[in-house]
């Protein structure tokens, strides 16, 4: 008896033919991608393992007064490494995984969970090839300093300046009071990051207008404006180098502020990194950081383009034991006086 087929029946074939090849196809790329990178591994020496796993440590910090290297009969390398406290053995094995990453060895850990310590071996075809006994040591401390950043420009528009608000690095944008940045300033705290106020001569709006010549009669409905819908700013700062500071109202807004507890800081105590070469800007931001030592700290002003461009550098900071805080946990200066 002959087979007949409608062409929707056909088509219906064909697409599911397709779709098997396609999938077939689809799990024999990934077998292939998944031989090609095992294939790929390196074999190392016991110099580079050894070399490898040093400069993990060296990388977080640890320096070598911190990894003793300890007599076994059983192992070619063996160490006892100390680790600060701010710094977790869990981080430092990603770390040391992320380096041997591309070679054929195969790393274990085993902690011990009363001590905290952790036993990590690294083995080449079941061969331990170096053994550490990593442990806390609440006497040791990376020498590092902390930093905080206030951006100036941020656009919560920019969809690339909003999405700064998703990492976890902290930050604060600096604006002048406006109505627009009523709304800023309500997203910023919901995405818990923290904000900062400029008081200058280019307020736009008469609600917030602070202007030499206003009699303190005319000064306090803008002041008291300010204070009531931006009383959660990190900070007051003031450009003094605007007419503003330079008239003789400022008294009496610092007055005002100070009464309330409010900080109040001159721009000018920031540190502004303010380059528009990438490598100049590094290069700048590189020398304040190594001469922040431990116990001070530094607050940069900076760009949100800027800040974006240095966020790889910032990142190694971190890693060594510099710590990046929020601009309340630093203080760029006292109230002026």
């Amino acid at each position: 008896m002959p087979f007949y087929f409608s062409k929707k029946s056909a088509l219906s074939i064909m697409f599911g033919t397709a779709l098997v090849l396609l999938i077939a196809n689809l799990v024999l790329n990934i077998y292939e991608n998944e031989n090609n990178s095992i294939s790929n591994k390196r074999e190392l020496s016991n110099t580079e393992i050894d070399s490898l796993f040093r400069f993990s440590l060296h990388s977080l910090g640890l320096l070598d007064d911190w990894i003793k290297e300890s007599k076994s009969s059983k192992v070619d390398k063996s160490y006892k490494v100390k680790i600060p406290r701010d710094l977790s053995i869990p981080v430092i094995l990603a770390e040391i995984n992320s380096n041997f990453w591309e070679s054929d060895v195969t790393i274990n850990s085993v902690e011990k969970i009363f001590s905290g310590r952790s036993i990590l071996e690294i083995k080449w075809k079941d061969e331990i090839k170096l053994r550490a006994d990593i442990d806390y040591h609440k006497d040791i401390f990376r020498s590092a300093g902390t930093a905080a950043f206030i951006l100036e420009n941020f656009e919560l528009s920019s969809f690339e300046d909003s999405l700064l608000l998703e990492i976890p690095e902290p930050f604060s944008p600096l604006f002048v009071p406006s109505t627009e940045n009523l709304s800023v300033r309500k997203f910023i705290l919901d995405k818990q990051k923290t904000y900062s106020l400029l008081l200058n001569d280019d307020i736009p709006e008469l609600k917030y207008k602070l202007k030499d010549g206003y009699s303190k009669n005319r000064l306090k409905g803008p002041l008291l404006s300010i204070i009531n819908d931006f009383s959660s700013a990190t900070y007051f700062f003031i450009d003094d180098g605007s007419d503003l500071f330079n008239s003789v109202i400022f008294s009496y807004l610092k007055d005002e502020l100070v009464k309330r507890k409010i900080k109040i800081v001159k721009l000018s105590y920031l540190q502004k990194l303010d380059f528009s070469e990438i490598d100049l800007l590094i290069s700048s931001f590189d020398t304040f950081m190594k001469n922040t030592a431990e116990g001070e700290s530094i607050t940069f002003l900076i760009s949100v383009d800027n800040f974006r461009n240095l966020l790889p550098v910032i990142k190694s900071y971190r890693k060594v034991g510099y710590k990046i805080v929020h601009p309340s946990e630093t203080k760029p200066s006292e109230n002026i006086d």
